[in-house]
């Protein structure tokens, strides 16, 4: 009885612990096209010059570009620049053009930066391989908040280098935006601003269909109509109407994993996965209807197992339909 006290008492108490617990912090990216009225515009601008070993795996890329800001007001913003998705410090090259900022005619200051470093991105990959991704430059005044600096894109003059070439992918173009990157946190310092002006620059790619068809889904309908011609045997021929399936099944499940090698572990199925799973399910079904038939047709006439083998060969039909039905399906959800 007291053990049973104890325990609901345990309980008890774990579950006001749970009611009281002070809700998660976290920091929040807010869109905005409008600087506040106290704060020194920074105009600031991107241009890529290359992208190059983009890896999914490990959500990264590499990218060489130029950076440059102009500005009028006291405060220097290349001082307390940061890109906040910037990975492997002791990697980066950023380097100045210019010695000090250059004064323009109507009196505003200059900077461009030539900067290369490798920047990480989660990769939302549910469409795989039909996935069209974003590769991000976030920058962010680390030291002024928001109401004292405030970034501006450099629409007309930011853009891509006209080599820039990103093997196995297609380049739609590119979007820029400025946020308010809110903390929800003083950071440790009484009375600390907490939100920060930033600004993202995203070259917006895509994986060409030919990727998809020829590349992905060739293979596995190769292997799916290897897997049905079992259905185009006499019932009799058991060794060689479950053998088909039975290799297709194994080199189904080969070929998914040689594009599951380069995809980072997830906890969700990618499109391929789903096309692939429909495949399973009738490659199984075509090796329990071999099995099926030769059990059922054992002691048939000549004249039945020629009904039988008709009927498999409209199976057979029906199951390439289902397959290609369920997988447009799939596709015209994306």
């Amino acid at each position: 009885m007291l053990k049973k006290i104890a325990a609901f008492l345990v309980f008890a108490i774990l579950s006001m612990g749970l009611v009281f617990a002070e809700p998660a912090r976290q920091g929040q990216l807010t869109p905005t096209d409008k600087a506040a009225t106290t704060a020194q515009v920074v105009k600031i601008g991107f241009y890529p010059v290359s992208v190059y070993e983009l890896e999914m795996g490990s959500n990264t890329y590499y990218v060489d570009m130029y950076v440059w800001l102009r500005w009028k007001g006291d405060i220097d913003p290349t001082a307390s620049l940061e890109f906040t998705n910037m990975v492997e410090e002791w990697g980066k090259q950023m380097e100045s053009l210019h010695t000090e900022p250059k004064v323009l005619a109507d009196g505003s200051k200059y900077q461009i930066m030539k900067v290369e470093g490798r920047f990480v991105q989660a990769f939302n990959l549910a469409d795989y391989p039909l996935d069209r991704q974003q590769l991000s430059i976030l920058v962010e005044d680390a030291v002024n908040p928001a109401d004292t600096l405030a970034f501006e894109i450099d629409q007309a003059s930011s853009g891509i280098g006209s080599k820039l070439k990103i093997p196995g992918w297609s380049l739609t173009g590119w979007s820029a935006e400025t946020f308010v990157h809110d903390y929800a946190s003083s950071l440790g310092e009484d009375a600390a601003p907490s939100a920060y002006s930033a600004a993202q620059f995203s070259l917006n790619i895509e994986r060409p269909m030919s990727y998809f068809y020829w590349k992905l889904l060739m293979p596995l309908a190769i292997v799916l109509l290897a897997a049905l011609s079992a259905l185009v045997l006499s019932p009799r021929s058991i060794d060689a109407r479950t053998a088909l399936p039975g290799g297709a099944l194994l080199t189904a499940i080969f070929l998914q994993k040689s594009y599951s090698d380069g995809l980072p572990d997830l906890g969700y199925l990618v499109l391929m996965d789903e096309i692939y799973l429909v495949a399973y399910s009738l490659i199984v079904l075509t090796l329990m209807r071999a099995i099926y038939i030769f059990q059922k047709t054992s002691d048939f006439s000549a004249k039945a197992l020629e009904k039988a083998l008709s009927d498999d060969r409209k199976v057979m039909v029906v199951f390439a339909v289902a397959f290609v039905a369920a997988t447009t399906a799939l596709v015209g959800l994306r």
